[in-house]
């Protein structure tokens, strides 16, 4: 039985921190182990502190939780899981209104295009910092996170230190969830090979219980499936009466685009159409694009602080006894799973976040694909996916392109390398203002830019 420690950097996260740690409490394979909360909020990781003592306790598996400084909770560490957000909602809000200005409508903002390089920017120097201080605290240890743009910040560990790093994702996990309930089977019955880049993934040789789907991959019939959803069948009509039909015009169907782009591609998105909709700029060049294509905008404030707010008090109510513990059950994460391998042996196969190593031949090697890959205590071990489908292939190579070029600009502070992710990003179609975006975004993000600040 595996007594490990597991520490947890942004464990005051009311909305990442109940799953992860109950993802953890219930993994037999490392029961009596001591999670320990780190955050620069430390009245926030008290309160999940208390949280997670109760859920622990409910679950029942000899879990011990503390709060403790950075360093201390490294020292010794056997797995490290970072879920944090440098500059908060403002920050990331300024991802999204800035561009604007521009004329660049993210969808998300999270990892390509001018917003996922402005939150690389923010986020690189702190993952730097954590990867050097765990190469003298834990030097054996995984980091293993969950934090956007995932794909960058993976890489900069790999490039500025000797920690091995992972990113995971649950975007194959939902798409997969979808799948099954479209094609009424179970979710394990579902497999599919996975190639690409985190939000721009795409999954072929699509079976179910090993068999074949393509032919059953239709517009038409996820129009049906969206239809029946809403209790009356299908009429005849144009695409577009369907898609109203369907879906209704005051809702946004997740995977629409995925069905369209798989009938134009023969290969099927992983994740709902907001972000795989970042790797095609075409369905976010106007307003007007995004509304004819029923892409969902998710936005920033004052939404998400307010879920947020709702959640925090939903774990106060709970730590009062004011509202029972939800029953304790399985997230779609794939923390804990990885942890379980990476630390307690238990071998298991997962779609991560990993340097190529030419599982994906067409792609650049060293660039951080997202393909299954075999965790064990031997580490983590990708395996062979196949090339990314011929049509793709230059989308992908823009996008890994832009990443690259990102991380650079976040390891160096050189500002050229910020204009050069921008004039090379497909969501800047105006390039003879990249610099003008470039210098919008740094000023706006200085005070979390410590490599710009010279």
């Amino acid at each position: 039985m595996a007594m490990l420690k597991i520490v947890l950097i942004g464990g005051g996260s009311v909305n990442w921190t109940p799953h992860l740690a109950g993802d953890l409490f219930l993994a037999e394979e490392l029961r009596g182990s001591r999670l320990v909360l780190v955050d620069i909020n430390p009245s926030a990781a008290e309160l999940m502190q208390r949280y997670c003592r109760r859920l622990a306790e409910r679950i029942g598996t000899g879990w011990t939780v503390d709060v403790s400084g950075l360093d201390a909770a490294l020292d010794g560490a056997d797995g490290v899981c970072v879920s944090i957000s440098t500059g908060g909602y403002d920050a990331m809000h300024n991802d999204v209104t800035i561009p604007e200005r521009f004329g660049i409508y993210h969808s998300v903002g999270d990892t390509v295009g001018p917003g996922g390089i402005s939150r690389t920017l923010r986020n690189v120097p702190v993952f730097v910092d954590i990867a050097r201080r765990m190469e003298k605290r834990c030097p054996n240890a995984w980091l293993v996170h969950v934090t956007n743009p995932l794909a960058q910040l993976t890489r900069c560990v790999w490039r500025a230190s000797s920690i091995r790093c992972l990113g995971l994702c649950h975007n194959f996990i939902g798409t997969q969830h979808l799948l099954a309930k479209y094609l009424g089977a179970e979710p394990s019955d579902i497999f599919a090979t996975s190639v690409g880049v985190n939000h721009f993934t795409w999954l072929k040789d699509i079976t179910c219980r090993g068999r074949p789907v393509a032919d059953r991959l239709t517009l038409r019939g996820y129009l049906e499936y969206e239809a029946r959803k809403r209790g009356q069948p299908l009429r005849t009509g144009t695409t577009d009466d369907a898609v109203a039909q369907a879906t209704g015009e005051d809702q946004v169907p997740r995977y629409l685009l995925n069905f369209v782009l798989y009938e134009r591609f023969g290969a099927f998105p992983a994740g709902a159409a907001s972000h795989v909709a970042e790797g095609l700029p075409f369905f976010l060049n106007s307003l007007e694009a995004i509304r004819r294509h029923r892409i969902h905008r998710k936005g920033v404030l004052p939404s998400r602080p307010d879920a947020a707010e709702r959640a925090r008090r939903e774990i106060v109510e709970v730590i009062e006894g004011r509202k029972p513990l939800p029953e304790p059950e399985r997230s779609a994460d794939q923390v804990a799973t990885v942890m379980a391998a990476l630390c307690a042996g238990r071998t298991s196969q997962i779609v991560v976040n990993l340097p190529n190593e030419g599982q994906t031949p067409n792609l650049p090697r060293d660039a951080i694909v997202e393909t299954w890959g075999v965790m064990s205590w031997n580490g983590a071990a990708p395996v062979q996916s196949g090339p990314v489908p011929s049509p793709l292939v230059g989308m992908l190579q823009a996008i890994v392109a832009e990443e690259e070029l990102a991380v650079e600009a976040a390891l160096t502070g050189d500002r050229s390398k910020v204009i050069q992710a921008m004039l090379v990003s497909p969501l800047v179609v105006d390039k003879d203002r990249a610099a003008e975006l470039a210098d919008a975004l740094i000023a706006a993000n200085l005070k979390w830019l410590p490599q710009f600040a010279k």
